[in-house]
């Protein structure tokens, strides 16, 4: 599935701010964009980056 969106200028269909390098997602434009609504990001007990995912993650069919 590829799909494009415009994310340069004051319009944008991605979240601000937020980077994604996971193309398996079905929320990444393949830019680098995520293209979620809003994001949620677990776990509640990390105490480093390597223990926290996005749990807003949805694998593309």
């Amino acid at each position: 599935m590829s799909m494009n969106y415009d994310c340069t200028g004051n319009s944008c269909d991605c979240l601000q701010g937020v980077k994604c390098d996971v193309t398996s997602c079905i929320h990444n434009n393949q830019q680098c964009g995520c293209t979620a609504q809003q994001i949620r990001v677990g776990t509640s007990y990390a105490t480093k980056a390597d223990q926290t995912i996005c749990d807003t993650f949805e694998q593309q069919k």
